[in-house]
């Protein structure tokens, strides 16, 4: 079986439990008969992008992460540190915002450079 369409499938069934959703409600919430779902999750069938986006959705996962390996980036933890970051940018003044960005990315690039210098 192709190694792609089975990392979707796992990656499908992990998000839904994730969310504690059971295979019935996940159906429910897509539209889809139960055995569709099934499918999708025991990597018969692939989902069409249209689905896929709308597991997405329902999980909160990106869609990205259905389609790539794991990494650290793709915890569930980062995702909501990281959305939490950007709703509270949304809120700044745009021009204020560019100078905020432009500090910490100073900032968080001084950190990696000093990590390289500490040794392992």
């Amino acid at each position: 079986m192709n190694t792609s369409k089975l990392l979707i499938a796992n990656k499908i069934r992990e998000a839904r439990e994730w969310q504690e959703i059971t295979q019935v409600g996940m159906a429910k919430k897509l539209g889809i008969a139960r055995q569709t779902y099934l499918d999708l999750e025991s990597a018969k069938t692939e989902p069409r992008v249209s689905t896929l986006m709308l597991i997405a959705e329902v999980t909160e996962r990106p869609l990205g992460w259905f389609l790539f390996e794991d990494n650290p980036t793709s915890s569930p933890c980062m995702q909501e540190d990281t959305q939490q970051l950007i709703n509270m940018l949304a809120e700044v003044p745009p021009s204020l915002r560019a100078r905020l960005i432009e500090l910490n990315l100073s900032f968080i690039s001084c950190w990696f450079e000093q990590q390289k210098k500490v040794p392992k």
